[in-house]
């Protein structure tokens, strides 16, 4: 199946309840065209960049939620120009997010199994699907830590024979704390 917007990732609930704490930024240059949810890193001149597919030199901060100018359209067809003010949705270690799942570029079911293991992440650079998060059971280059899946919560919705399957995950607080240029 090609990648849809249904395959990127988004909150799923907090421990204490609370939606997360949303900020004000700045985007750095050239970080392409950025769709709700795109997951960013805050870089070390205090811009925020947008996150690649995970290769062992990871963080992730937060999540792109919107741009400041209420006169930009929505959502953005177009590169943002550099320092353009943005919300960041910051992300904790206790936040759950749901991602689905994929095994070399295929979705994948959800399993039972999955849970406890740590992956990494794939953000899709192919044309119409440029930004999408998927967790990638063969990316050994840990950024989640799996918590659940998603049929286990909300079994209506969810069966462990979804292909891609949905994973409950928790950033690695490693991630969080890594700080890049």
């Amino acid at each position: 199946m090609a990648a849809t917007q249904k395959k990127n990732i988004w909150f799923w609930g907090t421990d204490d309840g609370v939606h997360p704490n949303k900020v004000k930024g700045l985007i750095a240059a050239s970080q392409g065209i950025l769709i709700p949810n795109s997951l960013l890193y805050l870089s070390s001149s205090g811009t925020w960049k947008a996150c690649n597919t995970a290769d062992g030199s990871d963080g992730v901060q937060g999540m792109f939620t919107g741009v400041v100018d209420k006169s930009t359209a929505w959502p953005i067809t177009a590169e943002l120009a550099a320092n353009t003010e943005i919300y960041v949705t910051r992300i904790s270690a206790d936040d759950e997010l749901a991602v689905y799942m994929e095994t070399g570029g295929a979705d994948t079911a959800a399993t039972q199994a999955m849970v406890g293991d740590q992956y990494g992440m794939t953000i899709s650079t192919t044309a119409g699907e440029v930004g999408y998060v998927s967790l990638a059971a063969d990316n050994s280059n840990a950024v989640f830590r799996v918590v659940d899946i998603a049929s286990n919560r909300e079994d209506n919705a969810f069966t462990t024979s979804d292909s891609p399957g949905v994973a409950i995950v928790k950033l690695l607080q490693t991630q969080i704390e890594l700080v890049k240029a």
